[in-house]
């Protein structure tokens, strides 16, 4: 395992980043750029210095694959703990991948991911899938469950909000499908940007298209600001979303594709 990863943090004992207890590694770079973000200090694929609370300090570090391996073995004992119940519920803890986008490090992440998959751990990864195909068929090959997010499903919008190909996200969700992988949906529900009823109706008809396993609403939230501000820039302007309109969308997707929805509020 040569290679070096470029990440922010390893999180232990993470509850949310996939079934059962995870450790979560958060690659930094990612190939979007949404205007509501909540992690800035993972956008540039590179290194960066920031200062908060007056001390200074850097976003990102390289780490090898043989290091990141044995830090994630370290939390093994949860890896081998299983869930009551049935689907997500019963599978085991495991290793997750967040960003950013961590998949765009997939040719790195490549040897870590056979090692972990040898010892028969549980792998997850956080996606937008707005990624080249050879980046995501490495994936393919070792990530057990998928969590994608749905963002802007009209392609003029996609392109000058997010900065992101549509086209080339239905094609990674075409292809992810056709493996059958288990995927979960998230949705981030931003005022202003992802909650206007065409883009609602749009996604509703995505989910009838493919049947996740499961949908999860994500609110909105400004808990990145400190980091913005960290890194000398101005925190985004969020509209927020009140609950009632959470419940309605929560309850017209389950209505309307029976799929097993959740509303996430951090």
């Amino acid at each position: 395992m040569g290679d070096r990863i470029l990440i922010t943090n390893i999180q232990r004992f993470s509850l949310h980043d996939g079934p059962g207890i995870r450790t979560t590694v958060f690659c930094k770079g990612c190939s979007l750029r949404c205007p509501w973000c909540a992690n800035p200090e993972n956008l540039e694929p590179y290194p960066e210095e920031y200062i908060k609370d007056g001390r200074p300090g850097k976003y990102g570090r390289y780490l090898p694959c043989e290091e990141l391996f044995d830090e994630v073995m370290k939390d093994e004992i949860f890896y081998r703990q299983r869930g009551q119940g049935t689907g997500l519920e019963a599978l085991p803890g495991g290793v997750a991948f967040s960003g950013g986008e961590s998949l765009l490090q997939a040719d790195r992440l490549e040897p870590v991911w056979r090692e972990l998959k040898e010892k028969d751990v549980h792998l997850c990864a956080e996606t937008c899938l707005f990624l080249p195909v050879d980046m995501l068929a490495l994936a393919l090959r070792y990530i057990d469950l998928f969590y994608v997010d749905i963002k802007i499903l009209d392609a003029e919008r996609c392109k000058n909000i997010i900065h992101g190909d549509l086209k080339q996200y239905l094609t990674n969700i075409d292809i992810l499908f056709r493996e059958s992988k288990q995927t979960v949906f998230r949705i981030p529900v931003i005022g202003a940007y992802t909650d206007d009823e065409k883009n609602c109706r749009r996604i509703i008809d995505l989910l009838k298209k493919y049947k996740p396993l499961k949908v999860d609403l994500m609110k909105e939230h400004n808990l990145g600001q400190s980091k913005y501000l960290s890194l000398g820039k101005e925190p985004p302007e969020l509209h927020m979303v009140t609950d009632a309109f959470m419940e309605r969308y929560k309850r017209d997707i389950e209505e309307t594709t029976g799929i097993p929805t959740e509303i996430c509020r951090v």
